[in-house]
């Protein structure tokens, strides 16, 4: 049966990967010259980890459609997750080497991605060049500053950083708005109707452990952790949630639908979450990380549909972290990141939202401070192994020795070991973010007093 572009985007809202796979293999099976089919699945095998059967597949596009910048930025990132960074970089110097500036843009921007690559002197030339391309849209001319921006921080040039997230964040801040009133409306619903009512269990046997926080907290690293454990599976930052939340608010308010679910409901949800989430699990292994930081936002519904679920809170120094999120740009999602005031914002939401959730579910949070994790890892991952019920095993304290696939913006870093030199980052940026800092301390206080016994 033909594909059509409308049967795809109907496939693509559900996210629903697993048919999307099936759908594109039996279309290959019959139009097996399609080249969209092929490149499709190399992007779903992509997405949900499948990191081996996605670079044979690109390398397939390539040899059979002909070698193109899109299939080689992809390998890019396939190799990226995989650890190969060597093969990543010289797929990426491919793609930056293209005559098409917004292909090359890409390209450049996914070596400033890795977080460890050093530009030649003609890269940085032709971005700054790209800065200023009169020929480039602002989308693109944004990707080129935060790659400069990179390149200077690097640099330990700290004026001249600043100075490209600035102007990067500015252009896709006018692209992308951030609805601060619709963020904080969702909180103080959040606050006002969803509590600690008993529910009863789906009857699932599998553990979601879900890692959440700010963006940029830690959090690929608590996974890459976790996960090297032999009783334990990486999936993605995964949107289900989210997903539900939407269909809920659709059908009479999310806070209070939470609220009002119905034993048979809640079974149903969690059959659901764990159906599209087998896609990601080939070992089938019932304990699976799920790390989405914004799912902090989805703690009620998560406690209604797995109440045997361990949550991971990651807190990171505020201003350490408010500059790593505001000098990353984000595929999807994450408006606020574009201003440091939206950061600060959500900051504050998001401290407000978990300590409510710690006073419905007392003691059932686990709140990990980066700083002694990366300071004293290995009496803070004896700790973490102890609140998911894990024993410790030797692979889970040098996690950079771990081959899984990591599909994050800190796939490279992770594959370092753990280290502690990114703390007091944002010092770096004291002087421009006078007018910040207040507030940032402000934040730092009341997160340590909160949760982490400061």
């Amino acid at each position: 049966m033909t594909l059509t572009d409308e049967d795809w985007k109907t496939l693509e809202a559900t996210r629903d990967y697993a048919a999307m796979i099936a759908r594109l293999v039996e279309a290959l099976d019959l139009e097996p010259d399609q080249a969209v089919y092929s490149e499709r699945l190399a992007q779903v095998y992509l997405k949900v980890g499948a990191v081996d059967k996605a670079i044979e597949t690109f390398l397939r596009c390539s040899e059979k459609f002909g070698e193109q910048a899109k299939y080689l930025l992809n390998l890019g990132h396939a190799y990226k997750a995989s650890g190969a960074l060597d093969q990543a970089i010289k797929a990426y110097q491919g793609v930056a080497k293209n005559p098409d500036e917004k292909v090359s843009v890409t390209g450049l921007w996914s070596l400033a991605n890795l977080k460890q690559y050093d530009f030649s002197e003609d890269e940085t030339s032709k971005l700054t060049h790209l800065c200023e391309s009169q020929t480039l849209n602002p989308g693109y001319q944004s990707l080129a500053s935060f790659a400069l921006g990179a390149h200077w921080e690097r640099s330990a040039d700290s004026v001249k950083a600043f100075r490209a997230f600035e102007m990067a964040n500015e252009v896709v801040a006018q692209i992308r708005p951030f609805h601060g009133d619709r963020y904080q409306r969702l909180i103080k619903t959040l606050m006002d109707f969803v509590h600690s009512q008993s529910s009863e269990a789906s009857g699932t046997v599998e553990t979601p452990i879900f890692i959440v926080g700010m963006p940029r907290s830690g959090s690929t690293l608590v996974e890459q952790i976790l996960s090297a454990h032999s009783s334990v599976e990486s999936t993605d930052e995964l949107m289900f949630l989210g997903d539900m939340a939407r269909v809920l608010e659709e059908q009479g308010g999310y806070a209070s639908k939470i609220r009002r679910l119905q034993p048979d409901r809640i079974t149903a949800l969690a059959e659901q979450y764990l159906r599209l989430t087998a896609v990601f699990r080939s070992e089938n292994s019932p304990v699976f990380i799920d790390k989405n930081p914004n799912n902090f936002l989805h703690i009620g519904l998560i406690k209604r549909l797995f109440p045997q679920a361990k949550i991971i809170n990651v807190i990171r120094d505020p201003l350490d972290n408010a500059m790593s999120v505001f000098s990353q740009f984000f595929a999807e999602g994450h408006e606020y990141s574009y201003t440091l005031q939206g950061i600060i914002f959500y900051w504050q939401g998001y401290l407000t939202l978990m300590k409510h959730w710690d006073a419905l579910f007392p003691g059932e949070v686990f709140h990990l401070d980066y700083e002694k994790l990366v300071s004293n890892s290995e009496t803070e991952i004896t700790k973490l192994l102890g609140y998911c019920d894990l024993a410790p095993e030797a692979l889970c304290f040098t996690p950079h020795l771990s081959d899984r696939a990591v599909m994050t913006p800190s796939a490279a870093q992770v594959r370092l070991p753990i280290s502690s030199a990114s703390l007091g980052s944002g010092l770096r940026y004291k002087s421009q973010m006078m007018g910040q800092l207040p507030q940032l301390a402000s934040i730092k206080h009341l997160a340590g007093k909160l949760f982490l016994g400061a």
